[in-house]
């Protein structure tokens, strides 16, 4: 069913509707994920490769945006295409757009741009809107200038190009960790490393805290968080938590009960510490998921697990330029959504 569909998936259809209202003949690529792009695009005998990215923040960090943008460069000169698109749902500002076009050879559509194309059928617009959240009386005449599709550059190779490859590495170094007490130093600090990369610019303090259970419960950092995006600034807004606690659990099994325990002491709603991010190598066991669902309905406090698998996909979205705290919403999302009474 459509309104079972998540977000990003809506949001590259509609663009797929957008742009084939503009003479556009799209064809979903094969190859999708670290070695393609979204949509192989044709218009006036020229062939297009097409990348879009689905965010909840309005206002996306310009690293996630060049990432993206190196990327679809580099699978697009691989698969041949004469010039190539980036199509993101957030906002360009007009510095950022004249920055990112000096540097690299594609067109770059944001939120703006894509309801002005949509002029072309009304009809896409309420449906543009009703995704995005945008106010009726939103205007796009803050930026948007006429695209020339025949003006876009070719692709063409450049040797500054520089394509992010670190997700892949911290992922190929937890494959190497074993689980287990005697390896929760080498754990701890792959997750300080994933934590610094994953969230660069939305966490700040780093202060450390002493580990309990011989070393392989630990709680490790307490970190104030930013507003720049939105789960983030959710925490802070709705949660009343300014502060997250992060732990880092090298089990060889899921954790417990006692474990999510131990972790919900240390949230304090006086100290504006209402949430904790666990990571754990392989998730919680139902009844440590119940004691979760029981510090939220009862105390308004938020524990997830993170499990390898979640870890490994927040990493590569980062490196091909999409936003791991959207992972991180939609989980929560879930969470709340099916808090039982």
């Amino acid at each position: 069913m459509q309104d079972l569909m998540p977000p990003w998936k809506k949001f590259e259809d509609l663009v797929k509707k957008i742009l084939e209202a503009q003479l556009f003949d799209i064809q979903v690529n094969p190859l999708r994920g670290d070695n393609g792009f979204d949509f192989t695009g044709t218009l006036a005998h020229e062939s297009w490769a097409i990348e879009v990215k689905y965010y909840r923040t309005a206002r996306v960090r310009p690293s996630l945006i060049e990432s993206a943008a190196a990327r679809v460069i580099s699978n697009g000169l691989s698969q041949r295409a004469s010039k190539a698109m980036l199509i993101v749902s957030s906002l360009l500002t007009p510095e950022i757009r004249v920055a990112l076009e000096s540097k690299y050879s594609i067109l770059f559509v944001d939120r703006v741009d894509l309801r002005s194309w949509a002029t072309v059928k009304p009809s896409l617009i309420d449906e543009l809107d009703a995704l995005l959240e945008l106010d009726p009386n939103y205007s796009n005449d803050n930026h948007f200038t006429s695209i020339s599709f025949d003006s876009v550059k070719r692709l063409e190779r450049n040797s500054a190009l520089s394509v992010d490859n670190e997700g892949t590495a911290l992922c190929e170094k937890l494959a190497t960790i074993k689980k287990g007490k005697s390896h929760w130093a080498k754990y701890e600090t792959f997750c300080t490393e994933a934590l610094h990369y994953l969230f660069p610019n939305d966490l700040s303090g780093w202060h450390k805290q002493m580990s309990v259970d011989g070393g392989i419960s630990r709680y490790d950092f307490v970190c104030r968080a930013g507003t720049a995006t939105e789960f983030w600034k959710f925490l802070v807004e709705n949660l009343n938590s300014r502060y997250v606690v992060f732990e880092f659990k090298n089990y060889s099994e899921k954790i417990k009960q006692g474990q999510v325990l131990t972790t919900e002491k240390y949230l304090l709603e006086r100290a504006l510490r209402k949430v904790a991010i666990i990571f754990t190598r392989s998730g919680a066991d139902k009844n440590a998921v119940k004691m979760m669902q029981g510090a939220m309905r009862e105390h308004g406090k938020l524990i997830l697990p993170l499990d390898d698998e979640l870890v490994r996909k927040m990493l590569l979205m980062k490196e091909n330029g999409n936003d791991p705290t959207d992972l991180l919403f939609e989980i929560t999302d879930n969470f709340l959504l099916s808090l039982p009474r």
